[in-house]
């Protein structure tokens, strides 16, 4: 019999007991926050256990979930565990033949999915996954009665619910015992790769991962009982499950969901969580919005911001180095906080966050830094699904911006000979599911996993992380450098949405541009520049000269060998429906180098006009081919 706290389901019975009636989750639905305690929560997650029983779910199935950041989904993950299942997620945006893999892969027989864009999806492939997949429980079904009438495989997630209920009554204690009878040992959920250079695999985290991850990270960043935390990062990434879903259950912490996605930032500024934390394409966004914004106030509300963070970075720069600011800095400091720091991060949602996370990719110096002027406390966390997602992680006390911290307490982190970071603990997986000689060529001959990226440890302590291993370039001339970084830096920017630089084995670095539609064209739009759509902004002569002064400004800190010498703004954004980024918005750099092959050769040419002419794929599924003229421009140093 296992203890309630060794397992996930264990610890929703062990809240449930000790604080029954104090909220678990809440919900913003038509502008109320609307709460579930944990009695409730815990009622809901037997009842949805039984209901999957009851419609035939049995030991060791597979259920996959589709949807956004909603209680449905943690029931349905929890329920899937109580029910003998394993659980696996996959992102909202994923196009139909992404979902498609992922259940097909998985042996799902039980799907969960949120409205009817994703009951869409399903039945597009429908014939393909028939004879596996036997029952399609929807948890928004407004709009879709005609749905149910014809196909029979739909059931209605509150009539799963209502099963369970009934059979709950005739089996008290379902849950409780169920939470005893659980193995720590066994696999909790499926959570995929990252997939920047293939199909992403299905890293099987068992409860004894979970659990002692968010156990060891709490150990250097504490959450504490009744904290709020907020639901932003998608649940089928492992950053959200692993410091946010874990950790909630683990602490007895309220759960906050937005009302919808696109309302996420909204929800965050009137609710102020505590604990805050995605991936660096959230900080960036947060960022690029205040920035906007900016840029769009008047010259009186422009000098005070500026003179606040420019006073605020430079007593940043100086902390970091372990010195104290003049006491004119210190003063002016303070003012400004009070006057300019203190409202912004209120106006961003961040002015109760006792601390905040960033994970999942590299982020750039420069984003960390504002932030740690703002006076948040913002880690960097190294990790991989393989590893709980948890690895190394900033000390309170011992921050720098250009490493991702200190191995975590209990968890064994080294560099091989050639350079690779290798992880070992009780955090590792248990394997990629059905795929044996993958789990094996992914440990060395100790037990620790091979993460693929380069990197080294410092004097310090820290672990400087330079980017995936097959990834590290090298120039004409032999200097070896880590795209990554320039990239990160380059998306600092107000005005660079994505940024892929390419220069291995050749005599100078390039990069390919895509433009932050929002900004640019408020920028545009400030100064008479009329236009109509991306293609149209992204090629304007004042455009280029803009993205020009960005690069060479943010590239003034690296040698001059490795600055970016010529670029090209693409007429498009990079997107993951084209395979060009992954859904957490890395860049899939090998099929981004093989999709803008002539791009890229006309940038080491002498053309300065590339006729571009490529597929692109709609988000109902339509493909087409996009052409159009890019312009490329040389870099002045």
């Amino acid at each position: 019999m296992s203890r309630l706290e060794d397992t996930l389901v264990g610890l929703i019975v062990k809240n449930a007991e000790e604080m029954p009636n104090i909220a678990a989750m809440r919900e913003k639905r038509f502008g109320v926050w609307c709460p579930t305690t944990w009695l409730e929560f815990k009622n809901q997650v037997e009842q949805f256990a039984l209901g999957l029983k009851d419609l035939g779910f049995k030991p060791d199935d597979k259920l996959t979930i589709v949807g956004d950041n909603k209680p449905e989904w943690i029931i349905a993950e929890f329920g899937c565990m109580a029910a003998g299942g394993i659980p696996t997620g996959v992102y909202p945006d994923s196009l139909a033949e992404e979902v498609e893999y992922l259940i097909s892969y998985s042996e799902s027989r039980f799907l969960v999915v949120r409205d009817q864009e994703q009951v869409d999806k399903v039945l597009s492939f429908w014939d393909k996954i028939k004879e596996t997949v036997q029952t399609v429980i929807v948890w928004d079904s407004r709009g879709m009665s005609h749905y149910h009438d014809k196909h029979h495989f739909l059931v209605d997630f509150k009539k799963v619910i209502e099963k369970g209920a009934a059979q709950a009554t005739s089996q008290p204690g379902f849950l409780t015992q169920r939470a005893r009878e659980i193995d720590p040992g066994e696999v909790a959920m499926m959570l995929t790769t990252s997939g920047t250079t293939a199909k992403p695999k299905l890293s099987m985290l068992s409860h004894e991962n979970l659990v002692f991850s968010a156990t060891q990270y709490n150990q250097v960043t504490p959450m504490e009982k009744g904290d709020e935390t907020f639901s932003i990062g998608p649940l089928a990434w492992i950053g959200e499950q692993s410091f946010t879903v874990a950790r909630f259950l683990k602490v007895g912490a309220h759960y906050n969901f937005p009302e919808e996605t696109e309302t996420a930032r909204r929800d965050l500024l009137e609710l102020q969580p505590y604990y805050f934390g995605g991936t660096p394409a959230v900080w960036e966004m947060l960022i690029s919005a205040t920035q906007a914004a900016i840029d769009n106030a008047d010259r009186f509300k422009q000098y005070f911001y500026h003179l606040a963070i420019n006073t605020a970075l430079k007593r940043t720069e100086i902390e970091l180095a372990g010195k104290s600011a003049r006491l004119s800095t210190r003063l002016l400091g303070r003012i400004m906080d009070f006057t300019v720091i203190r409202p912004l991060k209120n106006r961003m949602g961040l002015g109760r966050v006792k601390s905040a996370m960033t994970g999942g990719g590299a982020i750039s110096p420069e984003v960390f830094k504002y932030f740690k002027a703002l006076r948040v406390d913002l880690r960097q966390i190294y990790g991989q699904s393989e590893c709980s997602g948890v690895a190394t992680t900033h000390r309170k006390d011992d921050i720098r911006p250009e490493t991702v911290g200190v191995p975590i307490p209990g968890i064994e982190v080294k560099v091989s000979d050639d350079g690779e970071i290798l992880v070992r603990g009780k955090n590792l997986h248990q394997g990629y599911y059905k795929k044996p000689e993958a789990t094996k060529e992914a440990l060395d001959e100790d037990g620790f996993l091979k993460t693929g990226d380069a990197g080294y440890f410092g004097g310090d302590g820290h672990l400087y992380v330079f980017d995936r291993s097959k990834d590290m370039m090298t120039i004409d001339d032999g200097t070896r450098f880590a795209p990554q970084d320039i990239e990160t830096r380059l998306k600092f920017s107000a005005y660079i949405k994505d940024a892929m630089v390419i220069g291995n084995d050749h005599p100078f670095i390039t990069a390919i541009i895509s433009i932050d539609l929002e900004n640019v064209g408020n920028w545009a739009k400030k100064r008479g520049i009329t236009y109509t759509t991306v293609q149209d902004l992204s090629q304007r002569d004042e455009i280029y000269g803009l993205i020009e002064g960005e690069i060479s400004k943010i590239c003034q800190r690296f040698p001059e060998n490795i600055r970016i010498k010529r670029f090209a703004n693409l007429i498009k954004e990079l997107h993951p429906d084209d395979g060009e980024l992954t859904r957490t918005k890395k860049v899939r750099r090998g099929f981004v180098n093989e999709r803008y092959q002539s791009l890229i050769a006309d940038l080491y040419g002498d053309k300065d006009l590339h006729k571009l002419d490529i597929e692109i794929r709609y988000e109902d599924g339509r493909v087409s081919n996009f052409k159009g003229n890019v312009t490329i421009k040389e870099v002045s140093q």
